[in-house]
C-alpha cells in the first residue's frame, strides 16, 4: 500500500500524451484544411510546454530553499535548466548545438501564442485579381510564422525537434539513465530521490518512434532510426 500523503501530478505524461495525440490527428487531416490547422496548433502548443516541464521538473529535483527557488521560479526554461546543469554537474546547454537552437526557436513561437499581439504584413499583388500576404517561414524550424497556416504535417517537425533536444538534455548533459529520466517525469510521490521503482514504457510510445523516427533513448526506447527535424 502507498503510504504517500501527497499525490504529484508533474503534467509531463498528460501533456506528452496530448502532444502525440493531436499530431496524429492533424497528420490524418491533410484533406481538411480547418481540421488539420487546428490539431496543427493544438499539438505544437503542447509540444511548446514541454521544455517548461522539464525544467520544473529538474529545478524541483535539486531541493531548493523556497527564497531561492522563488527568485529561479522566474527564469525562462532554458535558463532553469541551465541553473540545473551548473548545480548538477557545472555545464550548462551548448547554444550552438543544433537540438538547443530549435528550442529556442520553438520557445519564441510559444511566447507569440500565449501572448498573442497583432502583427501586420503587406498585401502583394500576384495578378489582377489576385493578391497575398506572406508572414515568412521561422529560420529553424521553418514553419509558418503565422498560425493560421500551420498545416498537418508541420507538429511532426516540432515533435522531432523536441525529442532530439530532451535526448540530448538527459543523456548528454544530465548523464541520466533512462530510468532516473522515467522516475524524474512520472514519479508522482513527494519524494524526488530515485527509489527502486521500475517504469515500463507506453507500447503505443514505441509505435510512434518507429513511425515518426523519434530520438526517444532516453526514455529507454531502442530507437533505431532518429531525426532531429
Amino acid at each position: 500500500m502507498n503510504n504517500e500523503k501527497y499525490l504529484v501530478d508533474r503534467k509531463f505524461e498528460t501533456i506528452f500524451r496530448d502532444a502525440l495525440f493531436f499530431t496524429e490527428l492533424a497528420h490524418n487531416s491533410l484533406d481538411d484544411h480547418y481540421k488539420e490547422g487546428r490539431y496543427a496548433r493544438t499539438a505544437i502548443l503542447n509540444l511548446s510546454i514541454i521544455p517548461e516541464v522539464i525544467a520544473n521538473c529538474l529545478i524541483e529535483k535539486l531541493n531548493l530553499p523556497k527564497s531561492i527557488f522563488k527568485e529561479i521560479d522566474k527564469f525562462n526554461p532554458l535558463s532553469k535548466i541551465d541553473y540545473f546543469l551548473w548545480s548538477h554537474n557545472g555545464s550548462s546547454t551548448e547554444k550552438g548545438r543544433q537540438e538547443v537552437q530549435l528550442i529556442m526557436e520553438l520557445q519564441s513561437i510559444r511566447n507569440s501564442m500565449v501572448h498573442p499581439k497583432a502583427k501586420k504584413t503587406e498585401w502583394v499583388n500576384v495578378n489582377e485579381s489576385m493578391r497575398e500576404a506572406d508572414f515568412g517561414d521561422t529560420k529553424l524550424l521553418k514553419i509558418p510564422f503565422s498560425i493560421d497556416e500551420w498545416k498537418g504535417d508541420d507538429p511532426f517537425i516540432v515533435l522531432r525537434s523536441v525529442m532530439a533536444f530532451l535526448d540530448y538534455l538527459f543523456r548528454e548533459k544530465c548523464n541520466f539513465s533512462d530510468q532516473e529520466t522515467l522516475h524524474l517525469l512520472l514519479n508522482t510521490s513527494e519524494v524526488s530521490v530515485e527509489s527502486n521503482s521500475y517504469y515500463s514504457i507506453d507500447p503505443e510510445w514505441i509505435d510512434y518512434q518507429k513511425r515518426w523516427s523519434l530520438r526517444m533513448s532516453f526514455l529507454g526506447v531502442d530507437c533505431k532510426v532518429e531525426k532531429n527535424i
